[in-house]
């Protein structure tokens, strides 16, 4: 490909790293080209703990998209997420120039009035200033401001912001795996882009994406953010208490859990069993399938009970009448969607898939990709291509294969002639 139309995206979550490369169209269509995803490890509910182990994970995912696609990624957007998120609404005011014309200059100060409005401890930084309406002369509502004329102008504006370590540690650990950080995004926000309708969005729903360390909430309303927020609790605790409970490995408690689990408990006949085996021992236990149901069930109930909290507390849950859409690849459990509708009021419930992508859309058409979709989407809408212009494709794929050699080099060749040298 010579005219490096092409975008990527890097969801880095705690239990997967899942790289997207595509294509932009003429037509302003995606045609997914390369998917590469690899288990994570050195994060924690989103936020980077060991910056090494993170790295050799991110260093996999983009390798398998890149192989896939045939295509070096030089840049990407990534997203970003963790119980270090905040947001808030805030509202912006300044006159109007002389000319009575709003200008490009007047939203930007006034996105800019939003901003200064938002105190900020030294540790936290802002990741997005995103636009919900505005207000021109005291009338509220307006979507596009830009050329219209009045005296004055407010922004009702959803400010999110990150602490600055966590946003830094993750920046780091993507680029030292070779890939520059475009822009950092919500991940909520890159979900959202992915899985709702136009529909969905103006008359007010929330997307839940049940991760592996956060559960990511956003609500959009009139079309636009209105709320946001990372609850701490998510699939791979589920995980962890089947582990701990049946005194199994986590790998065994995360196989039992996607090829077994169900929502709730009443799914499984009592006479169901499964066999694990016991970490150190190694033997073999009959356990009950509903145990491992009811397990599931207690953690699921606390994940949508904390998010209808959350939504009370934020004033948002009676604007959602579009519903309730799930994402993530905990809420493909049998039963998901029905104990979200219970216990959210009898809510319509819906899973969350990427709308069609091209030629890979039938790999991509599952809730754990709809984050990656989202990230090469919001990178496409802003132009931001993974290849810069001026560079030939040959020489992006030398000089990738000469930084791969670089990093081998560090990790292996210098460490093997250590060891060989006389010791002083």
């Amino acid at each position: 490909m010579t005219d490096h139309s092409y975008v990527a995206g890097v969801d880095v979550g705690t239990t997967k790293i899942c790289t997207l490369v595509a294509q932009t169209a003429p037509n302003g269509q995606l045609d997914i080209l390369g998917i590469g995803v690899q288990p994570a490890r050195g994060l924690k509910r989103g936020v980077v703990v060991d910056r090494a182990d993170a790295v050799a994970s991110i260093r996999k995912s983009v390798a398998k998209a890149e192989r896939m696609a045939d295509l070096p990624i030089w840049g990407a957007y990534v997203g970003i997420t963790g119980s270090h998120i905040r947001s808030r609404n805030v509202t912006g005011r300044v006159r109007v120039g002389p000319s009575g014309e709003v200008t490009a200059d007047d939203i930007d100060k006034v996105i800019q009035s939003a901003r200064d409005n938002v105190s900020l401890d030294p540790d936290r930084e802002i990741i997005h200033a995103l636009v919900r309406d505005f207000a021109i002369d005291g009338q509220s509502g307006v979507k596009r401001a830009l050329g219209m004329h009045g005296a004055r102008l407010a922004a009702h504006v959803h400010v999110v912001t990150g602490t600055t370590g966590a946003m830094l540690n993750l920046k780091d650990s993507v680029e030292d795996a070779g890939v520059k950080v475009q822009k950092q995004v919500l991940e909520p926000l890159a979900t959202s882009l992915a899985v709702l309708s136009e529909d969905e969005s103006n008359l007010g729903v929330v997307v839940i994406d049940i991760g592996g360390g956060t559960t990511d909430v956003a609500v959009f309303v009139a079309g636009a953010i209105a709320h946001s927020t990372a609850i701490p609790v998510a699939g791979n605790h589920i995980t962890q208490d089947i582990a701990k409970l049946l005194h199994i490995s986590h790998a065994q408690a995360e196989e039992i859990k996607k090829q077994f689990g169900t929502a709730f408990a009443d799914m499984v006949s009592g006479d169901e069993s499964l066999s694990v085996k016991e970490i150190g021992t190694g033997q073999e236990n009959q356990v009950p399938r509903r145990l491992i149901a009811e397990i599931i069930e207690a953690r699921l109930e606390e994940i949508f009970l904390l998010t209808v909290e959350d939504l009370h507390r934020s004033g948002m849950y009676h604007t959602l009448a579009g519903g309730v859409v799930l994402t993530g690849g905990s809420c493909q459990l049998p039963g998901t969607t029905e104990m979200a509708s219970q216990i959210m009021d009898d809510l319509p419930v819906r899973i969350g898939t990427a709308r069609s992508v091209g030629r890979l859309a039938s790999q991509v058409a599952s809730p754990i990709f709809a984050t990656g979709v989202g990230l090469v989407m919001h990178a496409a809408a802003e132009g931001a291509y993974a290849s810069p212009a001026q560079t030939p494709t040959q020489l992006a794929w030398l000089e990738t294969s000469w930084r791969t050699v670089k990093e081998w080099w560090s990790q292996n060749v210098q460490r093997r002639i250590a060891a060989y040298l006389p010791r002083r």
